[in-house]
């Protein structure tokens, strides 16, 4: 369901795009001045093939990172984690004590709750200490998915600068051999080439860094307030068990 999720907000990203790309189409034309045009300069750093080689990188970590965010804002709540009635209908089981009932919804309907709640019911004829020894196992183990599922944007959040960083290093190269290569006085179009790539990647890198990092730390402290919140509604469905498990 997530891939399908991701999958689904990077067909809209690249549908918000066309009217970017109509937009460079036209821009990309060159100008009666004869200079570059917006899109030649910012988004293929001047047209040369260093230029191209390291900016594609980071303008691709920007649709991945813009696809995440846009795939967390609509799936990063409690209602979609936990649905609600899944919730009521394991209440319901294990307030009239149908256990068998309740762990086979536990194994159907896969979430935070019934994962935690499902292995404590497992282990209720080991007594008491096992079923919370084995829910607190497991929800360990479920605040670790929701982390893992954020953990994308800061690695993309620290490797766009460093790959800007890159691009800055390679395009000073480039002015310097150009500098150190030319017998007179390098003309200002002979420089351009590296400047375009040193100046246009530390933006990329820049532009990557800034919402993905801001999206994780926010998206963070969401999870661990969901966490919290399911965590507790695990914990109050087992303290339910306990009496119906002692009576059985």
């Amino acid at each position: 369901m997530r891939r399908f999720n991701l999958f689904l907000c990077f067909v809209f990203f690249l549908i918000g795009l066309l009217p970017l790309a109509a937009y460079c189409q036209d821009s990309a034309q060159p100008s009666s001045s004869g200079g570059d045009s917006l899109f030649m300069i910012f988004f293929l750093s001047g047209g040369s093939f260093l230029g191209i080689l390291t900016t594609l990188p980071i303008v691709l970590l920007s649709f991945a990172s813009t696809t995440l965010i846009i795939e967390h804002v609509m799936t990063l709540h409690r209602d979609k984690l936990v649905a609600p009635e899944i919730v009521v209908q394991l209440e319901e089981f294990i307030d009239k004590g149908q256990f068998e009932e309740a762990i086979n919804l536990c194994e159907s309907a896969k979430n935070f709750v019934t994962n935690t709640v499902g292995v404590a019911l497992i282990k209720a004829n080991e007594g008491e200490e096992a079923m919370i020894g084995a829910a607190e196992s497991q929800i360990v183990e479920e605040n670790t998915k929701l982390s893992h599922k954020i953990s994308w944007l800061n690695l993309i959040g620290n490797i766009g600068p460093m790959l800007g960083l890159f691009g800055t290093v390679v395009g000073m190269v480039t002015a310097f051999t150009a500098i150190a290569t030319t017998s007179d006085q390098p003309s200002p179009k002979q420089l351009a080439g590296g400047i375009y790539t040193a100046l246009i990647t530390t933006v990329w890198g820049l532009i990557v860094a800034m919402p993905s990092l801001t999206a994780y730390f926010i998206f963070k402290n969401r999870i661990q307030r969901i966490g919290l919140e399911l965590t507790a509604i695990s914990g109050e469905l087992i303290e339910r068990c306990k009496p119906g498990v002692h009576a059985k």
